[in-house]
């Protein structure tokens, strides 16, 4: 993957060369997550790392305890899709059941698995009445309310689901934790010399900072700030 991308970008390079010049051109490259080490290799550093396999866990005390509760089985889930579990709504209204209690009963048990270190439902997500630890704003990050499951799962750290919509793969992404948040955010050209800055900063800062180079409004959606180690090389 890795020499694909070198050889992608050197012809992306070419083009831009030929087309307007290098000199002239400021080039931002980024990632959208980041990826965790293979369990294997992980474990070969002495690091505790597997893979997690939903289907094999024993989900018979689940199961009656949402039968006791609720009066529903498994029926009740639809399907999952990292990292979000989706609830049979038809059966939910079928029911008459609500669905924020649904979606918690679920997501209490989920969280008495041993993989397991946070189920949240879409409710709580939405009602925002949750702790602010990093992990939960990470969550909250990554849900929309039109687009998102029912309840976010997260596996312990070092942990993976080696099925990804019906591909094996040797690692996934959707967590919060670091390895799948930490991305290289690289300008290079124009009036930039080459430096590494220690400091967090984010994905979204890189169209604030475009946007003030230019000199022009930021984006309606953007939230980030401009990066000051980049605004420098272009003050006048």
């Amino acid at each position: 993957n890795i020499l694909r991308l070198d050889r992608t970008l050197a012809e992306l390079f070419a083009y831009v060369d030929k087309r307007v010049g290098l000199k002239n051109t400021l080039i931002v490259l980024s990632a959208d997550h980041g990826a965790p080490e293979a369990p294997g290799y992980l474990n070969s550093l002495g690091i505790e790392s597997k893979y997690v396999t939903p289907d094999k866990w024993d989900k018979t005390p689940a199961i009656e305890a949402l039968k006791q509760k609720l009066g529903i089985g498994k029926e009740i889930i639809k399907t999952y899709f990292h990292p979000y579990l989706y609830l049979d709504r038809d059966i939910i209204r079928e029911k008459g059941l609500n669905q924020a209690e649904v979606e918690k009963a679920i997501a209490e048990e989920l969280m008495k698995f041993d993989d397991v270190t946070l189920a949240i439902s879409s409710s709580a997500l939405r009602e925002g009445n949750l702790p602010n630890t990093p992990e939960i704003q990470s969550v909250l990050r990554n849900y929309h309310p039109k687009r998102s499951g029912d309840i976010y799962l997260v596996f312990k750290s070092n942990q993976f689901i080696s099925d990804f919509d019906g591909t094996s793969v040797s690692v996934t992404h959707g967590s919060p934790w670091r390895y799948d948040s930490f991305v290289p955010i690289v300008f290079a050209g124009g009036k930039l010399s080459g430096r590494r800055i220690y400091r967090n900063v984010e994905p979204v800062d890189i169209a604030p900072t475009l946007a003030a180079i230019l000199g022009v409004k930021a984006p309606s959606g953007a939230f980030g700030s401009p990066l000051d180690e980049v605004m420098q090389a272009f003050k006048k």
